[in-house]
């Protein structure tokens, strides 16, 4: 790491400081494009966000942990309300409760103040981190901007999503990473390293509190999102490093972890991931026999995206899925990666970002930060492609993908110099000059990308379902229809949406089932079902409901409403 600190200042691109009013400037101009992307997202958005909106509520409001809405059967639910958190992770839905909890309000607005100050704080934490590899202000403004005009993820950061905190989070967790290379670098270049054999060095590699705060952040991770235990590994992974890195050389001094007493961080790492995650694992082993929520095992077994909504969800099973044939399976995972490449170098590379990301991880790839997270991408994408193929080319890859985004921005900087350190010896390029003249382009060019598309995302110009609230107002009108139509408050409703409709109505709602007229009444029966809204969305085998509405056995339509069609569902 300090060889490459070496190059680039060779390169004539010396150290320059990013002062404390530019970090707190980058935080003031993010919090400032978040609130006005924030002004024009009234409601969560999608299913996604709506869940840990209508969690939220359930948390802070009624002070419960079940959940009067149902959006897939895969962990098997019973009856309504069922337990919160089958299938997603809890964190996100805390973090919405807290901020309705301080204002003592269940309105949107409440439940994203801590998501748009996580939102805020990433441009501060890219500019950090840029700037910890090319230490210029040029690199800490230009990742800082990366960080306030950040493409696919502008419009998913201010909502109540995983997006923010699953950024933020990942960056903490390098920098703890950077903490365990500095550390160990220091006593290499120190007084000790004539003197590795010494106990007492070996346990002061890092302070106590680093592995402890290691542990926390693999806990919060993996809270955030099931895949977030990769980052446990990925952090385990830097402890292991920096043990191997102290006896590098030393065979004869017969060091192990059983013998040398680095057994206290490994413990101090694992107490920190267990105090924060353990009372959720009691948790699901009490109410389900199971250390991990039970839903997630069924979605091994998907043969198409539509099955994650299969009804029951015990005809998901690896008979099932082996019975489809290698073909399909090979197929779907070709798909998949075709998917997950496209969201790499759209979402995660920002278009034309991907060359300079690649090139300053090139020059670092000493740097645990780079070596191990990209051994983590890789992982991740492995999971996301093989395991879960649907699930991950459906938006897996790029929820989880996100976590690396920090790492990815400030390595743009790096990746810059190498290209302007390139122009200077074959072009004569003035060094700091022509970084930041790039700069400037790259900021423009990621400004423009990212306002389009906002704007197609928020106008609904890119999406079927339309502007960016108008599932959350057509589900309004949905509920006045029903309740003049007689409904009644404990009466049930079958929607695409139901932490959507639950969250803007206060009505139980279940989804669709995947399967076709016959899953539905079978849910319906189940759940006590009492009226079904089809959209523009409808599950395979209910066109006819949406296209050519009446009457249907045991179904009595009652009328359309915000382009919906209304069925009672009738004995």
């Amino acid at each position: 790491m300090n060889d490459s600190i070496d190059k680039s200042r060779r390169r004539g691109l010396e150290s320059e400081e990013m002062s404390s009013r530019l970090y707190i400037a980058l935080f003031l101009v993010s919090a400032l494009v978040l609130l006005g992307v924030a002004w024009l997202e009234s409601s969560p958005g999608y299913m996604d966000a709506d869940y840990y909106y209508a969690s939220g509520l359930r948390i802070a409001i009624d002070n419960s942990w079940t959940e009067p809405f149902i959006w897939n059967f895969l962990a098997d639910p019973q009856t309504l309300p069922q337990p919160a958190f089958t299938y997603w992770m809890p964190l996100t839905g805390i973090i919405s409760a807290v901020g309705m909890n301080l204002t003592g309000s269940g309105d949107f607005w409440s439940a994203r103040i801590f998501f748009l100050l996580t939102a805020a704080s990433l441009a501060p934490l890219t500019a950090f981190m840029a700037v910890s590899f090319t230490p210029k202000k040029w690199a800490g403004l230009l990742a800082g901007g990366l960080g306030i005009f950040s493409g696919y993820y502008l419009v998913h950061l201010p909502t109540t999503e995983t997006f923010a905190v699953f950024i933020l989070l990942g960056g903490l967790s390098l920098l703890i990473i950077r903490q365990f290379h500095q550390d160990i670098e220091k006593l290499k270049d120190g007084a000790g390293a004539g003197n590795r054999d010494n106990l007492a060095l070996l346990r002061s590699l890092s302070p106590a509190w680093l592995y402890l705060a290691a542990g926390f952040a693999a806990a919060l991770m993996f809270m955030t999102r099931v895949d977030g235990l990769v980052w446990l590994v990925i952090l385990a992974g830097a402890i292991v490093l920096q043990f191997r890195t102290f006896i590098k050389g030393k065979p004869d001094h017969g060091y192990s972890l059983a013998s040398s007493g680095y057994w206290l961080p490994i413990l101090l790492y694992t107490g920190g991931f267990l105090l924060i995650s353990s009372p959720w694992i009691v948790r699901n082993f009490r109410s389900f026999g199971t250390l991990f929520a039970p839903g997630s095992a069924s979605a091994l077994w998907l043969t198409s995206y539509d099955d994650l909504f299969a009804f029951p969800a015990s005809q998901l099973s690896f008979e099932n899925w082996i019975s489809q044939g290698i073909g399909p399976i090979l197929s779907a995972r070709a798909w998949a990666l075709g998917l997950n490449g496209a969201s790499t170098l759209a979402v995660q590379g920002g278009i034309f970002l991907l060359p300079l990301i690649l090139s300053g991880m090139w020059v670092w790839r000493q740097d645990w930060r780079v070596s191990l997270s990209a051994a983590g991408w890789a992982l991740i994408l492995l999971m996301m492609t093989l395991v879960f193929p649907f699930q991950g080319a459906r938006g897996g890859f790029f929820h989880a993908g996100a976590a690396f985004q920090s790492l990815f921005w400030g390595l743009v900087p790096a990746g810059l110099a190498a290209f302007v350190s390139w122009g200077q010896r074959k072009r004569g390029w003035s060094g700091d000059t022509a970084a930041v003249r790039f700069s400037a382009g790259i900021i423009i060019g990621v400004f423009l990308i990212t306002g389009f598309l906002a704007w197609q995302r928020l106008s609904g110009a890119s999406d079927v379902a339309g502007p960016w609230s108008a599932k959350s107002e057509a589900y309004a009108q949905v509920e006045a229809y029903l309740m003049k139509q007689g409904a009644l408050p404990d009466q049930v409703v079958m929607v695409n949406n139901p932490p959507g409709y639950y969250a803007v109505t206060g009505r139980q709602a279940i989804v669709i089932p995947h399967g076709g007229l016959q899953a539905a009444q079978s849910a319906a029966d189940k759940f006590e079902v009492s009226y079904l809204v089809v959209d523009e969305n409808f599950a395979q085998g209910l066109d006819a409901l949406y296209q050519e509405p009446g009457d249907y056995p045991q179904l009595r339509y009652l009328g359309s409403s915000a382009s919906m069609q209304v069925y009672r569902l009738e004995p």
